[in-house]
């Protein structure tokens, strides 16, 4: 075994996938795609031995030969069998109590018969669950055993799988309702049945999974195989953040689809109707979060925005063609870093998104490259204000109450006694508040305060530029040059503002990460004679661009390592010849004096006689 060997074997050896994305997009189909036993199982399209079209058809063709022979087989860990186990901490009276009050109103449905199956079913794994916590707590240092993990990875989620056939039996779609909301109070208060917040429990349902982590960790200390593990799904940005700051080798990926395809196939599972959808919607992307509901709550479009890899998912008939041909390109940029170079739509988009760390917005952070039809990058923005006024970020609310850094504020903000009464009344803090906030600035959102005055929800008062606008601005600003049937990369998408302005410019293609909740698709886009493509991204970008794409060590170096390989230096060869020849040479010529001296002495002898 080389050097290595060793190094790519670490990469293989321990490996977490977090999934996210909204109801329908396919994480779970993602999950039973990485737990397939191996590569043949796995069943990846295959791709061209020859007469390839593009560079992209090669890059396929590398990560297909090596995952091939470097397949692992991944552990399926179901969030909501987390859910579970925290259900399973309490009585069966507790348990009863909290169901009847979630589902109230469908409950009264039950049959007895419903009822009793209810109550055998938790019971018996009730007390599963109690021999296997009280295990962990005698055993901190070496949480595996075989009952141990029987129980959390085979007996668990087949808990999980009854819970669901009995609740949706009392009312389709009870089980996806009554889960989400005992994940909200697991959230809030480290309980599955109490909904008061206590911030010091924002990670334990992270932690709980951590454990079962920990279990498979234990378990490859005896057995020395892989603990390659899916997370399905993560749903809170918080749960992502925890894992991401605690492993190394754990990438949150998002898989998305159109909003049409993904409400399509909720349609068709049986009993789901629009009411429902809407509802699922409306649990996993609360419309406005305030204060520390966003520690909580679910949060699907933060948690897409902070993914480290993006993958797209569209409707191909259950076959999941191109969803299987990005799972083998990253699994093998993961276990080997650099085998492939990013795509064209990779290198623009990641460059948005370094971008969008540019923006002092105290809202939200959004990038945008706009490019010609052959992927040269002609502007970069980032949503600001005008350069030449200060982003919201540095502005201090003490300092436009005190009249100081006057520059930093309009003559609206100073002047306008309607907004300083507004204003003042806002941010009237007392001294322990400031103390509380650990000496960082307070500063305030313009929009926000106007807003309140007018009661209104009036996005034109915005003080920043959008990023999409600001890097049309950038190409007029510095010269002008055509971008006529050219690209947008948006780490977000185009509001109807921005996306007018992109149809105006003739761009041809929009490459977004999240749909705008708006109507810029349907109502400003999809109109006309010069309708332009829209395309969900797909590709690793911030952390996990530089993980992924950034070669250990240089390939070149890596084949002389693993090929034993040596190419000679030619010259050098040549010229050593040649100076041995010419040694040898000179040799034969003494040789040859020698030998003409003494056939001169031996005639002479001869003449002699």
């Amino acid at each position: 075994m080389t050097g290595l060997d060793t190094i790519y074997k670490e990469r293989r050896k321990f490996m977490i996938l977090g999934l996210t994305g909204r109801t329908g997009s396919g994480c779970t189909t993602l999950s039973k795609l990485l737990t397939k036993n191996n590569f043949h199982d796995f069943n990846a399209p295959r791709p061209k031995s020859s007469l390839f079209e593009n560079d992209e058809e090669r890059k396929y063709k590398i990560v297909y030969d090596y995952l091939r022979k470097q397949w692992v087989k991944f552990y399926h860990i179901k969030m909501s069998d987390i859910v579970s186990t925290f259900l399973l901490d309490l009585s069966y009276d507790e348990f009863d109590e909290i169901y009847r009050t979630i589902l109230d109103g469908y409950v009264t449905q039950n049959t007895p018969e419903l009822d009793k199956k209810l109550r055998e079913y938790y019971e018996k794994y009730h007390t599963m669950r109690n021999e296997a916590k009280a295990y962990a707590e005698m055993n901190q240092n070496d949480l595996y055993s075989d009952s141990i993990y029987d129980f959390y990875f085979n007996k668990l989620p087949q808990f999980s799988l009854e819970i669901r056939k009995v609740l949706n039996k009392i009312e389709l779609g009870s089980y996806t309702k009554f889960y989400q909301l005992i994940g909200n109070n697991i959230r809030k208060s480290g309980c599955a049945n109490d909904s008061v917040y206590n911030s010091d429990k924002i990670y334990v349902f992270a932690q709980r999974a951590n454990k079962l982590i920990k279990i498979l960790r234990h378990k490859s200390k005896l057995s020395g195989e892989n603990v390659c593990v899916v997370l399905d799904a993560i749903r809170n940005p918080y749960e992502a953040f925890f894992f991401r700051e605690r492993y190394s080798a754990f990438y949150l990926m998002s898989v998305s689809t159109e909003p049409n395809v993904r409400i399509s196939r909720l349609l068709n599972q049986p009993g789901i109707s629009n009411k429902e959808v809407s509802g699922i919607d409306s649990r996993e992307n609360p419309k406005s979060l305030k204060g520390e509901d966003r520690f909580w709550s679910l949060d699907i479009q933060r948690c897409i925005e902070i993914a480290d890899i993006h993958l797209y998912n569209p409707d191909d008939h259950n076959k999941f063609k191109l969803l299987k041909i990005q799972l083998v390109k990253y699994l093998s940029l993961i276990m080997h870093p650099g085998i492939i170079t990013p795509s064209q739509d990779e290198r623009c988009m990641h460059i948005a998104f370094n971008a969008k760390l540019n923006s002092g917005c105290i809202s939200r952070q959004v990038g945008a490259v706009v490019t010609d039809s052959d992927f040269s990058i002609k502007a970069v923005g980032w949503n600001n204000v005008a350069q030449g006024q200060t982003p919201c970020n540095l502005r201090r609310v003490e300092d436009l109450i005190n009249n100081e850094d006057e520059p930093a504020f309009s003559y609206f903000e100073k002047t306008n006694s309607d907004f300083i009464e507004r204003f003042k009344s806002v941010y009237a803090f007392k001294p322990e508040n400031s103390i509380e906030f650990n000496g960082k600035p307070v500063t305030f959102c313009f929009k926000d305060i106007k807003n309140s005055i007018d009661g209104e929800k009036n996005q034109v008062h915005t003080r920043a530029l959008h990023a999409e606008e600001n890097a049309f601005l950038q190409i007029s600003k510095y010269g002008g040059m055509s971008v006529k049937g050219g690209k947008l990369y948006s780490t977000a998408s185009p509001c109807e503002l921005c996306a007018k302005k992109a149809y105006q410019l003739r761009i041809n293609t929009i490459i977004y990460i999240d749909p705008y909740p708006g109507i810029s698709n349907d109502h400003i886009l999809n109109c006309g004679n010069n309708i332009p493509n829209l395309q969900l991204f797909s590709g690793a970008i911030g952390r996990a661009y530089q993980q992924l794409f950034e070669p250990i060590i240089p390939y070149k170096d890596e084949m002389e390592i693993g090929l034993n390989l040596n190419i000679p230096n030619q010259k050098k060869m040549l010229t050593k010849e040649n100076e041995e020849l010419a040694k040898e040479n000179e040799e034969l010529k003494d040789k040859n004096i020698k030998l003409e001296e003494y056939i001169k002495s031996l005639e002479l002898k001869l003449g002699e006689e």
